[in-house]
């Protein structure tokens, strides 16, 4: 079980009521279990203390459902071009799903890259294995897809090149690979500039049709299942620092925006209470944030196709404002740590936004 490196956790497993260990107060005995079944002398306890690939993906979540499974189910229907596994995560998947069980979707790594795929994994951890956070998997189910582009993953972490497709050959060219899933859902698909759309070479090609890919295919099918109860969807991206609404492909200002607008409003409000100082994370629409239109995208697709009122795009982890950054000043200790913790309190805003929402529609 490689996917984790130092840490010195007896102690702190008896004495979790005073001390912390991987962001939890108090750790489930289910995960106390699985640490000390699993975990090597050499090797740390926490997710997010590790370098995350395809393979730490599936040993996670495999650990995770033996020894917690009575909280979390994993599933897996698809397989990428390569053979990779594409993990539908459930939490609390003991809650009836009737018509009033709400649904948070939470999705991860369309366009390649570690920082968002890590989050997701932070988040599922965070849910299992602290006892304080019980509330948040007994009111809402959550389902949580922790990486939705693997092989586009993998190819990022060769540092060979730029990338954010994934790595199916695009059927006119055998030389080149790989279409960008952000461009590939059946809304405004095609509708971008052409030139865009005829370049297989492009890291912007949309793909030979919409829906084309297997990692579309499992993204979309999970949001048909779940349209009638998905209360919100939260797509996360990597290099962005920001919680983005609706439209993507256009620049339209529509009535029945402004409580996603308010909402967005609310999570970014909580996120910059922890991470504010770090770096401002500002919320708008997806359109005004690119100064462009993006055809295909994901959060249109579910808002427009399904009929999910809050669906949002959320950029994490701003890579290359780190980069530029670091050229002129040494970030500050724990970077990375702050950011991360301010992201999973957006998170929780978002449940607490659906919880407020189950409250307001009881009978008085």
């Amino acid at each position: 079980m490689k996917w984790l490196l130092v840490c010195i956790y007896t102690t702190v497993l008896t004495t979790a009521a005073t001390a912390t260990l991987c962001g939890c107060k108090y750790l489930r005995p289910c995960y106390k279990n699985m640490l000390n079944s699993l975990l090597q002398p050499d090797e740390d306890p926490c997710i997010e203390n590790v370098s995350i690939g395809a393979s730490t993906v599936t040993i996670f979540l495999r650990a995770l459902s033996e020894y917690c499974g009575r909280f979390i189910k994993v599933h897996s229907t698809r397989t990428t071009h390569e053979g990779r596994n594409l993990y539908e995560v459930v939490i609390n998947s003991t809650l009836p799903l009737d018509k009033k069980t709400p649904v948070i979707l939470l999705e991860a790594g369309q366009d390649g890259g570690s920082g968002s795929v890590a989050l997701a994994l932070y988040v599922i951890e965070q849910l299992v294995a602290c006892s304080e956070n019980k509330l948040m998997i007994q009111k809402v189910r959550w389902v949580i897809l922790p990486s939705t582009n693997p092989d586009g993953h993998e190819y990022v972490r060769t540092n060979r090149e730029p990338w954010k497709k994934n790595y199916s050959p695009n059927g006119k060219d055998i030389v080149a690979h790989g279409v960008d899933l952000t461009k590939n859902f059946e809304d405004s698909w095609g509708l971008c500039p052409p030139i865009i759309v005829n370049n297989a070479f492009s890291q912007d090609y949309p793909g030979p049709k919409a829906g084309s890919e297997n990692e579309t295919a499992f993204i979309s099918d999970v949001l048909a299942r779940y349209k009638t109860n998905i209360d919100t969807y939260v797509s996360l991206r990597r290099d962005g620092h920001g919680i983005l609404y609706p439209l993507a492909s256009r620049n339209t200002s529509i009535a029945s925006i402004d409580q996603v607008k308010k909402r967005a409003g609310d999570i970014a409000a909580k996120v910059n209470q922890r991470a504010g100082g770090i770096q401002w994370f500002p919320n708008q629409s997806i359109y005004a944030m690119n100064g462009k239109p993006h055809c295909g995208h994901s959060v249109d697709f579910a808002f427009n196709k399904h009929g999910i009122k809050y669906a949002f795009e959320m950029r994490v982890f701003p890579e290359t404002d780190r980069r530029i950054m670091s050229k002129f000043q040494t970030l500050p200790k724990g970077h990375d740590v702050s950011l991360r913790t301010g992201y999973f309190s957006g998170i929780r805003e978002v449940y607490n936004s659906v919880v407020n929402d189950i409250q307001n529609k009881k009978p008085k």
